[in-house]
């Protein structure tokens, strides 16, 4: 799979999946911003070794992927100029051609994790644009179809989508496999609704008490992020308890470093910087505040208790709030510890929301704070972990690195 991604937030442009799965920051090009956009086998030396072996291997299994990423379209908040319509970017789109183009690799994601596919179900190499190809024409008969459902029986809400019927699976199961049924848990609701106020209460109390967290103005953070191939890569963060944030990702000789410093959030490979969409900004910017549990009450605007559930062992309760963009998010809190178990943010698109689900696990204490130490990410069909070896307290940390150079 080779992509563009956030580091935070792993969306890809356009993805290819192939087998074994990598995660989005695997493969960073470092190119300039005039690179081409179709990536060929003479460049690979520009490339670091690691890089470059595994994008050999790939070549091999999967053709070659357009870089759509580059120009991908973004809204312009200054200029309120409007995002193009995937038809206006792309070509020979018809189903979705009045979907916003940015939502392009989304919305194939989704499918692909959906039916368990990659880019060669439906396309040719890299000639996406190709008719005539794979199961490409059933693919708009099932979008259509799905769209109409959700028209005339939801009044237009996304209520079916690919994942209802297929599951994972290119051919949906009509028989009920009495086999391999799995046991249902009902999880009890209570009957009277905690207050969010209490929920939060006793998360700050859990990580460290109120008083413990506010004396903690910054962190470094010493990791790896463990792909899900079996590779990893260093990664180092640091963090302050306003908000900004910088990391460092290193893929060879490719620094791949995002941050924000205090009113834009940023990216680049080495030199060259990555554009950025409003929701990649956004996961960047709360990244530093959940790590400073003390900071997500007045993170999050109309905070509602939601419901209770399980993940995995731990019975939950799950709290609903929006982000300063207004994406809409769910965290959920250990029901018995008070610590947060996991986090989902939700964005919108025609086919169903493309869910961003960060789980944190292995809380142990650094500087008198319990911090998780296994963060894992997952977006449709790509997942990686950041392993925490090392977070220091209270050091002193010049606040230039967090601006963009």
């Amino acid at each position: 799979m080779i992509e563009n991604s956030s580091a935070q937030f792993g969306i890809a442009e356009f993805v290819c999946q192939t087998t074994p799965r990598i995660s989005p920051t695997s493969i960073v090009l470092p190119f300039p911003t005039n690179y081409p956009r179709r990536l060929t086998m003479d460049m690979l030396p520009a490339l670091s070794r690691s890089t470059a072996d595994l994008l050999t291997s790939l070549f091999r299994i999967a053709s070659v992927i357009s870089l759509v990423f580059m120009d991908t379209p973004m809204v312009d908040a200054q200029s309120n100029r409007a995002p193009k319509t995937a038809a206006e970017k792309f070509k020979n789109v018809s189903v979705l051609s009045d979907m916003p183009a940015d939502q392009i690799g989304k919305v194939m994601n989704m499918m692909s994790a959906s039916l368990g596919v990659n880019c060669s179900f439906c396309h040719e190499g890299t000639n996406f644009a190709k008719e005539g190809v794979g199961h490409k024409d059933a693919g708009r008969k099932m979008i259509s179809m799905t769209l109409g459902l959700n028209k005339e029986f939801f009044g237009g809400k996304t209520e079916v989508t690919c994942n209802t019927c297929h599951q994972g699976k290119t051919k949906p199961a009509s028989n009920i496999e009495l086999t391999q049924a799995k046991p249902i848990f009902h999880v009890h609701q209570p009957q009277i609704k905690p207050s969010v106020d209490d929920i939060l209460a006793k998360h700050i109390q859990a990580i460290g008490g109120k008083q413990k967290l506010e004396s903690i103005k910054s962190r470094h953070v010493i990791a790896k992020r463990r792909e899900p191939h079996g590779g990893s890569e260093p990664e180092e963060l640091w963090q302050t308890a306003n908000g900004l944030t910088r990391m460092v990702t290193q893929y060879g000789s490719v620094s791949v470093v995002e941050g924000f410093d205090g009113s834009q959030a940023w990216k680049r490979a080495n030199e060259n910087g990555i554009e950025l969409k409003p929701d990649e900004a956004e996961q960047i910017k709360l990244e530093a505040v959940i790590a400073f549990g003390g900071n997500i009450p007045s993170s999050y605007s109309e905070l509602a208790f939601l419901s209770a559930d399980r993940i995995e062992e731990h019975d939950v309760i799950v709290i609903s709030g929006l982000s300063p963009l207004k994406m809409q998010e769910r965290l959920s809190f250990d029901s018995q510890t008070g610590l947060l178990r996991r986090r989902i943010s939700s964005v919108a698109t025609l086919l169903g929301d493309f869910e961003y689900q960060v789980d944190y696990e292995d809380y142990q204490e650094f500087g008198g704070v319990l911090q998780p130490t296994k963060i894992r990410f997952a977006v449709p069909n790509i997942t990686w972990t950041r392993e925490i070896a090392k977070i220091e307290m209270n050091i002193e940390i010049d606040e230039s690195i967090f601006r963009p150079r």
